[in-house]
Formats: C-alpha cells, sequence, structure tokens
C-alpha cells in the first residue's frame, strides 16, 4: 500500500468518508511515479462485506478482458479493498472488476471501477469491450481530439435500415453529417466504419477536426454488423464486401451529396472490422481508396485455429489471407492507415502485413501504441486516421 492516500486511511489518519471525498475528487486508479518510466497503480473497490474483487484489463493474450489473478486486499477496519500492480507509465488500457460473492468464485459480476466511470464513447464497441473504465498512465500519448469530442454535444444522426438483396438481409446505417452549412454542389469524401454502434466516437472525433480547420468536411457512416453474423462477415467475406461496393455505396449516394471518387472514400474497422476494411478494398480499390485498420485480425486464414502461433510455425501452415492477398498482386491504388498495440497479441500479423505493404510500396501509415486490443486507444487514434484519409487542402477554405 504504498500510495500515501491509502496509507493514511490504513493508519486511521483518514477516515473512510475522508478517503471516498478523496476518491471522488481525484479519481481512480491512484498513481504513484517510481522511477522515470514506471509507476504503482492502485485500484480501489467498496464491494461490501463478504465480496472478493479481483482486476480484468484488456492488455495480453486474450482479446477481451484478461484476469489478474491476485485478489484484492482488505484495508483494515475500512469497506475498502486495493490491489497495487508496478507497470510501466506509458499505458493506456479499458479494466474491470470482477466481484465474487461469499457462495463461491463462480463467474462473477463484472463492474466499472465505482470511482472512474466508463467515458462517453466506451459503448462504440461489440459487447465484450464495452462499458469499461479507462486507466491513463502519466507517460501515456494523449488523444486531445477524443478528449473534446467527450467534451462537446452528440452529433446528429440520420438512421435507415438497408435492405440487401445481395445478402439477403437487413440492418440499420446511421449517417452523420458534418458541421456547418454545405454549398448546392458538395460531394463530399466520406467514412463507412465498420461495427458502427449509435454511440461510436467517429462523427465526434470528425466534428472537431473539421471545426479546427484540420480535415476535409466529410460524413460518418455507422454500419451495424448484427449479433453473431458479424463473426462471418468479417472474415474476407465476398459476398458481404460486394455489399458494401455495390448495395451500399450507390444507396448512400442516393440520399446524401457524397464523392464519387474512390480516393475520397475510406473503409475502417476494428478488429476483425479491420480486417474486412483492408480485404475489402485491397479487391474494390475501385470502390474504396482508403482503408482505416485499427488492430486489424490480420493474422485470419479459414485453415488456422487464430492466427500462425508459436506451435503453427513449427509446421506447414498457409500465409494468413490479408497478407497472402496483398503478397499475390501488384500493389492496389488504396491508402492504408494501420495502428496496433504494443501489448497484444496480434502485432506480429500487423509487423508482417506492413512489411508486406511497405514492400509492395503501398502509401502507408503504420503506428503501434502502449496498449491491447483495446477502444481505449481505437477512440482517439481514428482522429490520426482522419487526418491521414482527409486532410485540410489549402485554400479550400478549411486548412489550419
Amino acid at each position: 500500500m504504498s500510495d500515501p492516500s491509502v496509507e493514511k486511511l490504513s493508519t486511521g489518519e483518514w477516515s473512510p468518508e475522508r478517503f471516498r471525498h478523496h476518491l471522488q475528487e481525484t479519481g481512480t486508479p491512484l498513481v504513484e511515479r517510481i522511477s522515470a518510466d514506471e509507476v504503482e497503480v492502485t485500484f480501489v473497490d467498496e464491494p461490501g462485506d463478504d465480496t472478493t474483487v479481483t482486476l480484468s484489463v484488456v492488455i495480453g493474450p486474450r482479446i477481451a478482458f484478461n484476469p489478474i489473478g491476485t485478489e484484492f486486499t482488505p484495508v483494515a477496519g475500512t469497506p475498502f479493498r486495493v490491489l497495487t500492480l508496478r507497470t510501466r507509465s506509458d499505458l493506456r488500457f479499458s479494466y474491470v472488476f470482477t466481484r465474487h460473492g461469499p457462495t463461491g468464485p463462480g463467474a462473477g459480476e463484472q463492474v466499472p471501477d465505482p470511482f472512474n466511470p466508463p467515458p462517453r464513447y466506451s459503448e462504440c464497441s461489440v459487447e465484450r469491450f464495452s462499458g469499461a473504465s479507462v486507466a491513463v498512465l502519466p507517460d501515456a500519448v494523449p488523444l486531445p481530439w477524443l478528449d473534446q469530442a467527450e467534451a462537446g454535444p452528440a452529433p446528429a444522426m440520420d438512421s435507415a435500415v438497408l435492405a440487401s438483396e445481395l445478402l439477403g438481409d437487413e440492418r440499420r446505417v446511421r449517417i452523420s453529417m458534418p458541421p456547418g452549412e454545405l454549398a448546392d454542389d458538395s460531394a463530399l469524401p466520406f467514412v463507412i466504419h465498420l461495427d458502427g454502434t449509435p454511440e461510436h466516437s467517429a462523427p465526434g472525433v470528425r466534428d472537431v477536426l473539421v471545426e479546427a480547420g484540420l480535415i476535409r468536411p466529410c460524413a460518418v457512416v455507422l454500419v451495424d454488423q448484427p449479433g453473431v453474423r458479424r463473426d462471418k462477415e468479417l472474415l474476407c467475406d465476398p459476398a458481404f464486401s460486394r455489399m458494401l461496393a455495390d448495395e451500399l455505396l450507390p444507396w448512400l449516394r442516393r440520399r446524401y451529396p457524397l464523392s464519387r471518387d474512390p480516393a475520397d472514400v475510406a473503409l475502417a474497422g476494428e478488429s476483425f472490422g479491420g480486417l474486412c476494411a483492408g480485404w475489402t478494398a485491397l479487391h474494390r480499390p475501385d470502390a474504396f481508396g482508403n482503408a482505416i485498420l485499427q488492430s486489424p485480425s490480420c493474422g485470419y486464414h479459414p485453415d488456422l485455429t487464430w492466427g500462425t502461433g508459436a506451435g503453427e510455425l513449427l509446421r506447414r501452415t498457409p500465409v494468413p489471407t490479408l497478407i497472402a492477398d496483398v503478397l499475390a498482386g501488384e500493389a492496389a491504388p488504396v491508402r492504408i492507415f494501420h495502428d496496433v498495440g504494443e501489448l497484444e497479441s496480434s502485432n506480429t500479423h500487423s509487423r508482417w502485413l506492413d512489411h508486406v505493404l511497405t514492400g509492395k510500396g503501398y502509401d502507408t501509415l503504420y503506428r503501434e501504441f502502449a496498449g491491447g486490443h483495446d477502444y481505449a486507444w481505437w477512440r482517439g487514434l481514428f482522429a490520426d486516421a482522419l487526418l491521414w484519409c482527409f486532410p485540410a487542402r489549402s485554400g479550400d477554405g478549411s486548412d489550419a
């Protein structure tokens, strides 16, 4: 218990009420620097009697919450329990507490940190990532455009149902137009985001960048991936890619003043969505001139259990689908933004993909961030993707 406020609580210098007020004022987790690049991070819970607490973080081998085995320690004579970890000081990560009642460990109940509520855009993900608290350690790269978006008003969105003849199904599509008045002859660039839930950060981040004059005014399209269908549609599925190019694009252009130039169209996604964005743009550069790949699942191949792990690399295995398809042909006229976490298991494949794209001569920007497979980073780094795809043009009235 190295944090000074926890020490004051444990010795009785501070009452539980004063400590609780301190947590509400400062927020959690509590962070103490111990060297130039390391900190001690103390998590605090107030779970009630006969309840044990553990921590899970979106850093590690699993693409979800990875449990930390150590239980929180009770602070004697108080209702609080704490867990202190030593870690590098530049991390940003999502986390939850798992509370186990007196009947036994079981699955437990996952809850956000009661003293660090989930951020506004925490629900922009598939279920296994949403509703988490976010820890931002002192040397983490700042995400100022996300901070401004979370503080601003929610962007307006239209909502409609797209009926696909190619797929024989329907899905919700949400469209957010940029702030400000549009000229009568507008032909806006636009980004289509897969896994596009209504709470996604993309429209808000777009708004602050447009208002700052850093990007061209552009529309944001959020495409719903219903339930289990995403696990088929987003895995290099030719039918789904045809739907995006041959049904969704004409449907959008009939309704909104959108550009017909592929260079003005970006397809974006995270995880499976990033894989789909890259694979679709590779095969349909006539439709999508930009691809935004955030932690893409580019180790995917239908004959592999999960990418090319250490055991599989000792045997003859197929090259992952997206990487193999890039290797197979000449460079397509597609610009590619690509980011991945240093601490996620898929970064080896992302580095492989970047090596192949660079060798083929693609116009690509590759970034690694200090974290895992995590919306805590994707939400804000999407601003960098928009700056890469649609920077303000000199003399168009929107340059900074």
